[in-house]
């Protein structure tokens, strides 16, 4: 039910959905098409092969697994010094509501390799929605269970202060939550980072 209603507020987003009278027709629309994807879409998981460095390796064969798993992530770009892809916002409120609550996605790396993935929550300051941060955990968590990889869990205990905020995982990969408060927002932003090569032969405790 959980998946179901983020690709419900995510297609939502996209069609601009409102609560206005007559939009119930609509809105059963949209969620007809949001099981239907979630029935296409979501069949093949572990599409990053089981690993982060799967992840990593080659930008554009991910970027066609993001889109896969419904994350909408534009062209990898070269933008200043390094090489860049953002997604679509996703909606984790009603985004014609007041104060919507959207999740955001962004990938940064070299021509040849990944070097970051950045799930980032942005809910205004005058919002102050558990269920959006809710449905933030289960969203990031379910598009790395999709790609097969770890972490999902691990860093939403770090969101909840029951796990350090920066960390390594298993599958080649070392994960970071970082907060900021801006005049008008609070970001909350997981980032996942490419593990460093291990050159003292002895590897970090793992998640």
């Amino acid at each position: 039910m959980i998946r179901a209603s983020i690709l419900l507020l995510a297609a939502c987003a996209a069609a601009g959905c409102s609560g206005a009278p007559g939009g119930n027709d609509q809105a059963a629309a949209v969620a007809d098409d949001a099981v239907a994807a979630a029935n296409s879409s979501f069949v093949s998981p572990n599409l990053a092969g089981g690993s982060w460095a799967g992840v990593f390796a080659d930008p554009q064969s991910s970027i066609d697994h993001f889109n896969r798993i419904g994350l909408r992530v534009g062209p990898y770009e070269k933008k200043g010094d390094s090489w860049r892809a953002e997604a679509m916002p996703t909606a984790m409120t009603d985004p014609s509501a007041p104060n919507p609550v959207k999740a955001l996605f962004t990938v940064t790396g070299s021509v040849d390799a990944l070097q970051r993935v950045t799930f980032m929550l942005v809910e205004p300051l005058a919002a102050n929605d558990q269920q959006a941060r809710d449905q933030f955990d289960a969203w990031m968590t379910q598009a790395l269970s999709q790609l097969g990889v770890p972490g999902g869990d691990t860093a939403v205990a770090a969101i909840h202060g029951q796990r350090r905020l920066t960390g390594a995982l298993k599958g080649g990969a070392e994960y970071a939550v970082t907060r900021e408060t801006t005049p008008t927002e609070r970001h909350v932003a997981v980032t996942f980072s490419r593990a460093a090569p291990i050159t003292s032969g002895r590897a970090a405790a793992a998640s």
